[in-house]
């Protein structure tokens, strides 16, 4: 090579300090992961999607007793919103049940 020594312009990195604020709160993110669990299971299987609800909406409470976070506040709509479709979900086999059984409907 013509003699250039390319070790002169690299530069020290240093990795960014981290200031103890950041830690995510677990019960936080276990209330989100709730909540989309209910919303999902509350169209298949309507109580496992009401337990998963309650669960998300109890982790959420505590969650923000630690510090109020975007997380918890998510985990806390999608748990209310799973719950309400699953409970729309059990009126609506209700009245189709209802519905079919009175106009004589035989499923055999």
């Amino acid at each position: 090579m013509d003699g250039q020594n390319f070790n002169n312009d690299v530069q020290n990195y240093t990795a960014p300090s981290q200031d103890g604020n950041n830690n995510t709160n677990v019960l936080a993110i276990l209330s989100l992961v709730a909540g989309i669990l209910s919303i999902i299971m509350a169209c298949c299987v309507t109580w496992v999607g009401i337990i998963l609800g309650i669960a998300g909406i109890i982790l959420a409470i505590f969650a923000n007793k630690q510090g109020k976070t975007g997380l918890a506040t998510a985990g806390m709509i999608c748990s209310i919103i799973g719950i309400v479709i699953a409970v729309l979900m059990i009126i609506l086999v209700i009245i189709l049940g209802v519905g079919l059984g009175l106009t004589g409907f035989n499923l055999g």
